[in-house]
């Protein structure tokens, strides 16, 4: 009777969550809004940590547990130099970010949590200074809740790293690591 019940009880794991996996297959359009907090760095000038607003939109083909989503969202911060410089005075910078993630799901019934890692290039518009774009990665989890067959909401959380070679008026490297926390809709078809 044990043996029985063990043999059902994995039977039925087994079904659930191998279920969901594959009802999940197909192409996905989301949108997306959220937070991004900055550190950045110039040369030798550190600026004070700066938190925006940002929005965007991914799309991307879901096969079982794995997914290659593409994504692009756009995030405005302040330079604020936490030692005023002459060289370098308070500045308005403009990100977009365009890249191709890869998300390996491990769906739970209706819960699809997941770790995400990809690559992407940045581009930088630093108010009255320059605009340059240079790639960077980034690594991060979520959890997309399934409500259905063809819609979903999700919630993600990422870390990116990038390092952008800046010329004109002022020379330098602007290092840049940003944490994202976004929330958003993903529609399936």
């Amino acid at each position: 009777m044990k043996k029985t019940a063990t043999i059902f009880l994995v039977a039925v794991l087994v079904l659930a969550f191998t279920s969901q996996a594959q009802a999940a297959v197909g192409i996905y359009f989301g949108l997306q809004g959220g937070w991004a907090q900055e550190t950045a760095s110039f040369s030798n000038i550190t600026f004070n940590t700066d938190s925006s607003f940002l929005y965007g939109v991914k799309a991307g083909i879901r096969i079982f547990t794995l997914a290659v989503e593409v994504n692009y969202y756009q995030v405005a911060h302040n330079l604020d130099p936490s030692n005023p410089v002459d060289t370098f005075p308070a500045r308005k910078v403009d990100y977009n970010y365009a890249g191709i993630n890869v998300r390996w799901i491990l769906p739970l019934l209706f819960l699809n949590p997941y770790l995400t890692g990809g690559y992407g290039y940045y581009s930088a518009d630093i108010q009255s200074i320059d605009t340059k774009r240079d790639g960077g990665f980034n690594i991060g989890a979520g959890l997309e809740i399934m409500l259905g067959r063809r819609f979903a909401v999700a919630a993600e959380g990422k870390y990116q790293k990038v390092k952008i070679a800046v010329s004109g008026a002022t020379t330098g490297t602007l290092s840049s690591g940003q944490f994202t926390v976004s929330g958003g809709l993903n529609f399936y078809f």
